[in-house]
């Protein structure tokens, strides 16, 4: 479906309160078209800024449990899951467990849930591991998961006398936190006073850590001037952005995503960083953006492809030659990936063409034979070709007749909240599920996934108009001057861009000057004209399928989509427009 083209509208309080602070007449547009509120304190935070972790539920048992445990020599047990937040989470663990708290290697094991064999959350078969692996009586903390799997730590307790501490981001069960739990600590529970419920799970774990840290030094297992933790934001940031956590309204992701991107360019970086640099050939400073497309996708491909565990030595090692070699391994999955997607996608957005021409609130696309490992992303491909929230499913390994899938939803659909409605509904009919307003994960009954789909999308209609579920690609209107670095430098002033707060694109019209076809044949190197008169570059990816004839060509006077970006080449900076589409 072709996106529908519309201009952001401005809030008129917001843009005089943006001009009263000192911002110039962009950046107030900017900021009056992603803001309601004209206390404009969230924009640029610091750390000092930051929310204290003492009203997150259970704050202090848990804090307490996590450290009697280590100064009395207690097993402790990290379970994180396996995407880019949980990695960050299981790094955010180990490291303050290990380097800070100075426990011992030999008291403290992670276990990351297995995307292929064991699924999302504390599932069963994860349980059937930890059984088998863990020692009697661990103290077993969670990050970026738990919150729905009372039943399994009920299991651990009986079997294994395991205890369990929970640190979530994710909804809770209308029955409330786990009950088994010794503490569940979650910004969204209902009984939360926590100011902020739009972090992300590593984050929730990093003020765990926190708190901890506290304990340890009022009992003297650590000095009073022991380190903070706040060396370790460089990674909580990259687990926010890929998390796609909310930056419109949350400081504290604004805050802690400023601070580790200044980790990550500053003099002395983690090795994993340099590598990374190195292998994306990045000159200039990493943006979010060079985090969500460069960072997340490798880190993500690790448990796409084999498992999560080579992300956590690449984030922990000190060595840049093994940094290095664990980059290129991920970067190896990441191909891998990208060819699995590739043919999954086509499928995908074939079949869900036709289920949004028949007018279905959801695009539910079932795959007998595919790799659940690509579900997410091949949902949010369909989420940006159709503006509907989407599912993908595929068999789970090795249980036959039983299917996983990874939802997506849209703004203005709670996909955790339909998936809600869904069980409610259809009792019995989801095996597990959980996730938050933007994502989510399932399994069910190959039989039950027709109702499943009828279902769905009959609590998607409840939340949103069928009619407003069509691609949308918002824009800021013309920019007003011709594009150069220092329309840059303002615009990056106003980061971190991302879910909620995107970065700004603006249209204006162009002449042609010059095409050429890049890379694969679907990319269009332009050379442009502005109506001033400026020359610029752009180019426009994904602009055609190989071997077609590109959508524009030389002396051609056309109105287009772009956003303003950084060209770095062999020292020297230049601005170079990415085209997202023609607007005429």
């Amino acid at each position: 479906m072709t996106p529908v083209i519309r201009q952001r509208d401005r809030d008129p309080g917001v843009l005089a309160a943006a001009e009263a602070h000192g911002y110039d007449a962009l950046q107030a547009a900017i900021l009056s078209a992603r803001l309601t509120d004209t206390d404009l304190s969230v924009v640029r935070p610091t750390v000092r800024d930051l929310d204290p972790p003492d009203t997150l539920p259970d704050i202090d048992v848990a804090a307490d449990a996590i450290a009697e445990a280590i100064t009395s020599g207690r097993p402790i047990a990290a379970l994180t899951d396996y995407d880019c937040d949980g990695s960050s989470s299981a790094f955010v663990l180990m490291e303050s467990l290990v380097e800070h708290f100075h426990v011992p290697t030999d008291q403290v094991t992670l276990f990351i849930t297995h995307r292929m064999r064991e699924g999302y959350g504390v599932s069963d078969r994860f349980v059937d591991r930890l059984l088998a692996d863990c020692r009697p009586n661990t103290l077993l903390v969670t990050a970026d998961q738990g919150t729905c799997d009372n039943a399994r730590f009920e299991r651990l307790r009986a079997e294994r006398g395991c205890e369990v501490v929970v640190t979530d981001h994710h909804g809770v069960p209308d029955e409330g936190p786990p009950a088994a739990a010794l503490a569940c600590v979650n910004p969204v529970r209902k009984d939360s006073v926590f100011p902020d419920r739009c972090i992300a799970g590593c984050y929730v774990a990093w003020l765990t850590m926190c708190a901890v840290r506290q304990r340890l030094i009022k009992c003297g297992w650590l000095a009073s001037d022991a380190p903070s933790l706040a060396c370790l934001l460089d990674v909580v940031c990259v687990g926010s952005v890929a998390d796609l956590m909310s930056l419109r309204t949350s400081k504290n992701n604004r805050a802690v995503i400023n601070y580790g991107l200044r980790l990550i360019n500053g003099p002395n970086p983690r090795p994993v960083w340099a590598a990374l640099r190195t292998l994306m050939k990045k000159e200039g400073d990493f943006t979010t953006k060079d985090l969500s497309h460069g960072a997340a996708p490798r880190f993500n491909a690790a448990s796409r492809i084999n498992d999560a565990m080579a992300v956590l030595r690449l984030l922990r090692t000190r060595d840049p030659v093994e940094a290095m070699q664990l980059v290129a391994e991920l970067d190896a999955d990441n191909q891998v990936r990208k060819s699995i997607q590739q043919q999954m996608s086509e499928v995908a957005l074939e079949i869900g063409g036709l289920q949004a021409e028949a007018g279905r609130a959801l695009i539910n696309v079932h795959f007998p034979d595919g790799h659940a490992g690509v579900h997410g992303i091949v949902a949010s491909r369909l989420v940006e070709a159709f503006g509907r929230p989407s599912c993908c499913l595929s068999p789970k390994p090795d249980v036959p007749g039983i299917v996983t899938g990874s939802l997506r939803g849209v703004a203005g659909v709670n996909i955790r909240e339909a998936l809600a409605t869904v069980d409610a509904r259809l009792p019995g009919c989801l095996k597990h599920w959980g996730g938050h307003a933007g994502a989510a994960g399932v399994a069910l009954a190959e039989a039950d996934i027709d109702r499943f789909h009828d279902a769905l999308c009959d609590a998607v209609l409840e939340q949103v108009d069928t009619t407003k579920l069509q691609p949308v690609l918002w824009v800021d209107g013309e920019l007003g001057e011709a594009p150069s670095l220092a329309t840059l430098e303002r615009i990056s002033a106003l980061e971190p861009y991302g879910r909620e707060f995107e970065a700004p694109v603006f249209v204006d019209r162009f002449t042609v000057t010059g095409t050429r076809v890049v890379g694969d044949g679907t990319h269009l190197k332009l050379e442009l004209e502005d109506a001033r008169g400026q020359r610029c570059g752009g180019i426009w990816f994904r602009a055609m399928a190989a071997g077609d004839v590109p959508p524009v060509g030389a002396g051609e006077a056309v109105r287009l989509v772009y956003s303003v970006a950084l060209n770095c080449f062999r020292g020297k900076a230049s601005v170079d427009l990415q085209v997202q589409a023609i607007a005429d």
